[in-house]
This record gives C-alpha cells, sequence and structure tokens, in this order.
C-alpha cells in the first residue's frame, strides 16, 4: 500500500475571484519526496530559530529593565 504526504493546498477561483473550498495536494512518498521535503522546509526553519533567539534575546533585557 502506498503511502502519500501533503505537499499544498490549492483552491480555485469563482469568476467573481473569490476561492472555493481549498483541496489537498498529495504525492507519493518516496526518498526523493521525503528529501525535497527537507529541502524546502530548512531554511524556513532556520528563520524560525533566529526569530526565538532575537525574542529570547530581547524578552531578557526586558527583565533586567525593570
Amino acid at each position: 500500500m502506498d503511502e502519500y504526504i501533503q505537499i499544498g493546498v490549492m483552491a480555485a477561483r469563482t469568476p467573481d475571484g473569490s476561492f472555493l473550498d481549498s483541496v489537498p495536494i498529495y504525492t507519493r512518498r518516496t526518498p526523493q519526496a521525503e528529501a525535497a521535503e527537507e529541502a524546502a522546509l530548512r531554511p524556513v526553519a532556520h528563520i524560525f530559530a533566529e526569530k526565538f533567539a532575537q525574542y529570547l534575546r530581547e524578552t531578557k533585557n526586558i527583565g533586567k529593565e525593570r
């Protein structure tokens, strides 16, 4: 039995430009698909890690100012 992973969501538009219900997009789970997922998420995870480190630094400084 094949396994699938969700790789996105799409929604068609009506003639007036509003969105119809969104539909998940799947692909077959393969080593290549998992590697692509990892490659796509790594830069985003790096950004979140930097932002969290910034948050920790700033909240630490707030405590010292009081």
